[in-house]
């Protein structure tokens, strides 16, 4: 399993993607306050906002585990983190914006440093991962 992976050092990135992104995706999709408190979203809209967002990454960690373990043929991730990269590269970019004021929050407070900054930890660890394979 490790030597599919393409290493110890990819192995363990793909484990810690499945682990992060499962946090994340079943606190989403079933935690009606991690929207709210953890993010700082105040309005009670914001746990249904989270859901589908939930459920597609539960998805997304679904078939990477899939091709962790090659099971219903699926024998490479190179997909599945591609869209997580592509996708961490945006959350990156409107949070910055977000930040440095270029677009406005939605309750027009300053936003937090630390809310761009999340989006990096799984980009980082895509990153490791490609170019150590």
């Amino acid at each position: 399993m490790i030597e599919s992976a393409g290493g110890m050092i990819p192995f363990l990135c793909h484990v810690f993607l499945i682990l992060f992104g499962g946090f994340f995706g079943l606190n989403f999709a079933f935690n009606k306050n991690f929207a709210q408190k953890s993010i700082g979203f105040d309005n009670i809209q914001a746990s249904y906002m989270g859901r589908p967002l939930g459920f597609l990454m539960i998805g997304c960690i679904v078939m990477a585990i899939l091709a962790l373990f090659q099971i219903a043929g699926v024998t490479s991730a190179n997909e599945i983190f591609g869209a997580i990269f592509v996708f961490t590269v945006l959350a990156f970019l409107y949070n910055m914006a977000l930040v440095m004021k270029i677009l406005p929050t939605h309750d027009g407070n300053d936003h937090h440093i630390k809310n761009a900054i999340r989006p990096l930890i799984p980009m980082v660890v895509i990153l490791i991962r490609y170019f150590t394979l």
